[in-house]
């Protein structure tokens, strides 16, 4: 934590004694070099001055001849410091009297520069009334120069050192003023991001690093506020404020795994009739509603959680079984007893609760909630608003297993192209009309064995494949269809007949869906015919007839499958624009025994008829059966005692 405050202390000291140092160093080269111009300039000025005093004083004694004067004023300017040597020489340079000079010696040449520590070597001439009589030389040394040069560069290396010196300790002071609250502040930063968010420091200071302790203070609490909400809405439920799913398999998973002395129950409530109020009312009326139903679950005991949708799970820890299913009971009831009202309507809301206990078997957060949601599912199919507890030992929750474990094989089958297309013929039963066929399909396993629709079908319904299946079937169909026409093999039936599920159905992208498949594979739409089952129309009435609009309008056909199943959809029959009925095989498969059964298939010819539809009787196993249904005036027929379902390839 300390480095980076004595980094930075110690970069601004580098930085600030670097330009100190900069420019010091530019302050004594420039003092230095004026001085020197300086002293240059009077050198100048004293030579000038020399001239004119020594070509005064030796004009006469050198005009005059008198060699011994002249030599005794050389002598006596030789006395000077500065002058190296002095001589005097005639007009062709013989030396004629010197001081400090060997007269026999030649003379060295003039300088031309002046280089300070060096000799100075002058000449001048001199004339008297403009005849020159001689030349006067001398040596002027410039010592001075380069001791006056030094003594200027000690002096000023010696104040800029103290300058540095001053300078570093002032800077130390004011590097450690300016960082002694960053260190603090690096702590508490680290200290944030390491999740201590109630992290705080105090520094009483009133300038710009006390404003951001401050501001650092601030924006910790701002980021203690967001993390807490953060955490809150990442374990709970925005709309009932419940715990989530997130938070309810955490606290599983925290109390698992139970011992001998220590009972787990898990309830698992789906409200019935939740979807009713959601499709008439709206999604406002349904976030209403679950807002409601919540504050009546909060009062049971447990650990509550919106699981999603209308879903809610509850754990009861330290409970007995008989607790648990008397809580589980207590909670439909408390539902039931609440009805709804929005906007003058009032709705009855059910639920269906499914119970299940930790075991050794049962020890895994996953294993414990496909359980409950089983057992669940159980309670709906069993009638709704009651609970079934899960019973790994029974036939149901066996199959249920079963169906769950196939998941994966189903995926794989998928993946691997392990799909296959089988048909059924639907035969006419009216002269000069041509038959038909429906599409199936059939999963093989990696040994290339036929695994019948039962093992795989209601899985993929119950856990959300079906809408995958649907699509493969799809593209398969209308992939063959373009080959056959490819091959110019006309197609032998009147047109083929594919079956969406509840899921494919209720799939808003599923006419986009169509007709990019239509678009791939080029085939008369007219030849397909589109299967839709009672309950899974109205359990999805807007987008059913959405695609029934679609269906017509590229000119396909549309068949209500297992119609009368529930004897609800009748009412439905001016919205659902279809072209066939088929009516369910539970009122065909004892037609020519069962009197009651006779009376609704008829009940459903003369209500296909007034409708102008079609119908198909589904189911015919027998040829009594077949002579059965052709008497009552249906117009097609389709099961195994017409044609047992083949490979599409092979028809």
């Amino acid at each position: 934590m300390n480095s980076p405050r004595r980094s930075l202390r110690r970069r601004l000291l580098l930085a600030s004694l670097a330009v100190e140092v900069l420019m010091l160093a530019l302050l004594v080269a420039n003092s230095v070099r004026l001085v020197q111009h300086h002293l240059l300039d009077q050198t100048d000025a004293r030579v000038s001055a020399i001239e004119l005093a020594y070509k005064t004083a030796v004009a006469g004694p050198l005009a005059a001849r008198d060699y011994a004067t002249l030599r005794d004023i050389l002598d006596g300017w030789r006395r000077a410091e500065d002058v190296a040597y002095i001589a005097v020489t005639d007009p062709a340079g013989k030396v004629l009297a010197a001081s400090g000079w060997d007269a026999a010696s030649t003379l060295p040449e003039p300088t031309k520069t002046v280089e300070p520590g060096a000799v100075l070597h002058v000449a001048f001439p001199v004339d008297v009334l403009g005849q020159v009589y001689g030349r006067v030389q001398y040596g002027l040394s410039t010592s001075f120069l380069a001791a006056a040069r030094r003594e200027l560069f000690t002096q000023s290396v010696s104040i800029a050192l103290a300058e540095l010196v001053s300078s570093f300790v002032l800077l130390s002071i004011l590097a450690f003023w300016l960082t002694r609250h960053l260190e603090a502040l690096t702590v508490a930063s680290g200290r944030i991001a390491d999740g201590e968010f109630a992290t705080r420091i105090h520094i009483p200071a009133k300038d710009e690093v006390g404003a951001l302790a401050a501001n650092f203070n601030a924006m910790a609490a701002a980021i203690e506020s967001h993390v807490a909400e953060l955490a809150y809405e990442a374990n709970h439920d925005s709309l009932t404020g419940l715990h989530n799913r997130r938070a309810f398999e955490g606290e599983l998973r925290r109390l698992l795994p139970v011992g001998p002395d220590r009972s787990l129950f898990i309830l698992y409530l789906d409200l019935d009739q939740f979807k009713v109020v959601n499709d008439t009312c709206g999604h406002a009326a349904g976030d209403v509603l679950l807002q409601t139903l919540t504050r009546a679950l909060q009062r049971h005991p447990g650990f509550l959680a919106r699981l999603g949708g209308d879903e809610f799970g509850i754990i009861l820890d330290g409970y007995h079984q008989s607790e648990a299913l008397s809580c589980a009971q207590a909670m439909i009831e408390d539902v039931r007893a609440r009805p709804f009202v929005w906007e003058g309507r009032t709705f009855r809301i059910g639920a269906s609760v499914g119970v299940v206990q930790a075991t050794d078997h049962l020890d895994t957060v996953v294993a414990l909630l496909i359980a409950a949601d089983t057992a669940c599912y159980a309670a709906k199919e069993r009638g709704r608003n009651r609970v079934e507890i899960f019973a790994p030992e029974s036939t149901y929750f066996r199959q249920r297993r079963q169906e769950f474990e196939s998941l994966p094989d189903i995926t794989a089958a998928l993946q691997e192209g392990r799909f296959v297309l089988y048909h059924q013929r639907i035969r006419s039963l009216r002269p000069g009309t041509a038959d038909h066929a429906e599409v199936l399909v059939r999963m093989l396993d990696r040994g290339g064995a036929l695994i019948p629709p039962a093992r795989f079908i209601p899985a993929a319904e119950r856990y959300n494949m079906m809408g995958f299946i649907d699509r493969w079937v799809i593209e398969a169909t209308l992939s063959h269809m373009e080959r056959m026409a490819a091959l110019g093999r006309p197609m032998p039936w009147h047109h083929l007949a594919i079956n969406l599920s509840g899921a494919t159905l209720a799939d808003e992208d599923l006419p986009g869906f169509l007709q990019n498949c239509l678009a791939m594979h080029p085939v008369d739409p007219r030849q397909l015919c589109f299967e839709i089952t009672e309950s899974s129309a109205i359990a999805s009435v807007e987008p059913a007839l959405a695609f029934i609009r679609w269906a017509r309008s590229v000119g396909a056909h549309v068949a209500l499958d297992d119609f009368g199943s529930g004897l609800s959809s009748f009412g439905y029959l001016k919205r659902f624009r279809v072209d066939y009925l088929k009516i369910d095989g539970q009122f065909i498969q004892h037609l020519d025994q069962d009197a009651t059964d006779k009376a609704v298939v008829e009940a459903m010819v003369r209500l296909a008829g007034a409708h102008g539809l079609k119908t198909i009787a589904e189911f015919v196993a027998t040829p009594g059966l077949l002579a059965e249904v052709e008497r009552l005036g249906i117009d097609f027929a389709q099961g195994y005692g017409v044609h047992e379902p083949s490979p599409l390839a092979e028809a």
